[in-house]
């Protein structure tokens, strides 16, 4: 079950700071988390869904990613006990959306062009027909890069020094972010965008991250899946 229906599409959310407004014209993927009662109360643990989508600025043939994470109701409620899920809303910004947005927005200011620039982003709260009543719902907007979203398929058929350009490429993004102050914890493929043209990786989904420097370490293309 998709938590984010057809009525998504065709959205335009109005942002300010900069002031922008951004119409929603494709749903990319969904992915969501959920937990139980009990795993909320004892860890605090609350169920979320997030959704990538492609979005178009209004007035403009400009086009951005937008990501909206969204509260949802725990493993037990039934999607229509309103009473049972508005119970538990979450009423401020989730983390993982914080997290993103002070990394992409200092990157962005930081001119880094290995990650997508941040362009806007918005809090709110679900209505009273939401999923979760009051429950959170955030919203990201940035740059849409040009590429192709790395997968384990993709790189087991690159030829060897089709590999060796991709390492290289991404070793030079993870040390311009690095020398910036952050390090992507979520070392997955699909969290990499390849633009052979440019011979760009760029680094996305900054939900965790670390200021913690680390000496480089060629173990981190076999983390990042970019090694066999």
């Amino acid at each position: 079950m998709g938590w984010f229906d057809a009525k998504w599409l065709g959205q335009t959310t109005h942002f300010e700071n900069p002031a922008s407004s951004w119409k929603i014209i494709e749903k990319l993927q969904e992915h969501e988390s959920r937990f139980s009662q009990d795993e909320y109360v004892s860890s605090g643990l609350y169920s979320e869904s997030c959704c990538v989508f492609v979005c178009q600025q209004n007035g403009s043939s400009a086009q951005a990613i937008m990501k909206v994470r969204m509260q949802i109701p725990s493993i037990e409620d039934e999607p229509n006990s309103w009473q049972i899920s508005s119970q538990l809303a979450e009423t401020e910004i989730c983390g993982r959306s914080l997290q993103e947005i002070k990394a992409l927005s200092a990157l962005s200011s930081a001119e880094c062009s290995s990650t997508p620039r941040y362009i806007a982003s918005k809090h709110e709260n679900q209505k009273p027909d939401g999923w979760v009543p009051g429950g959170f719902v955030d919203y990201v907007v940035m740059e849409k890069l040009e590429g192709r979203t790395l997968s384990e398929k993709y790189i087991r058929g690159l030829k060897l020094e089709e590999k060796i350009k991709l390492r290289g490429a991404f070793k030079t993004s993870y040390l311009e972010c690095q020398n910036l102050g952050f390090v992507n914890l979520d070392n997955n493929v699909t969290n990499l965008i390849w633009n052979e043209t440019k011979m760009k990786c760029y680094i996305i989904d900054w939900e965790a991250w670390s200021r913690k420097t680390y000496q480089w370490n060629d173990n981190e293309y076999r983390w990042w899946g970019l090694q066999d």
